[in-house]
């Protein structure tokens, strides 16, 4: 059921990015890939001082993790810190260019109005959800729950997501886990 409802939200995506056009799109690409470096550089400090404001639920006797094997269980607190800093300010930052594409929608944008420009603006839209998508399913698959666990690796995109979408995943292995433990 995840899987599906994943897939209708990048379909429905696709067909918001289709009809914004190119440029808008483009837009509020540059913007998450800036929101990106803006993430990368102010995440540290941050998870550290949340890690007294947002639980985190303690491993239990037994329980076995299907992602970030490579890491001690009792290390995983870091890197899910890691990933709710780092998610909350590219969120953060994402929101403004987001709030100025409002001011860019006005614009006379039509120029490129051929099917191949609605189709990359498409795309475009998809690979924003996508980084959105990875980082929230990679800090969920840092929880030591086995109910949250087992949904995550049943469902074949949300592995894809956490493990196999080859930039975001080495984005999110370096920042959260390398640079982090």
């Amino acid at each position: 059921m995840l899987s599906i409802l994943i897939f209708l939200l990048l379909l429905w995506h696709f067909y918001i990015g289709y009809n914004r056009g190119v440029l808008l799109q483009a837009f509020y690409f540059i913007g998450s890939l800036i929101s990106l470096l803006i993430a990368s550089r102010y995440y540290d400090n941050w998870a550290h001082k949340i890690a007294l404001w947002i639980p985190y639920s303690n491993p239990a006797e037994g329980v076995s993790i299907y992602f970030f094997k490579d890491l001690n269980i009792f290390h995983l607190d870091h890197v899910y810190y890691a990933g709710i800093a780092f998610f909350a300010i590219f969120s953060l930052s994402y929101a403004i260019f987001r709030l100025i594409g409002v001011l860019v929608h006005f614009l006379p944008i039509n120029y490129f109005d051929d099917w191949y420009y609605h189709l990359a603006g498409g795309l475009m839209a998809v690979c924003v959800t996508i980084i959105f998508l990875a980082m929230g399913v990679s800090i969920l698959a840092t929880v030591p729950m086995p109910m949250v666990q087992e949904q995550l690796h049943q469902h074949l995109i949300t592995r894809l997501l956490i493990e196999h979408c080859p930039p975001i995943t080495q984005l999110i292995k370096h920042f959260w886990v390398n640079k982090m433990i």
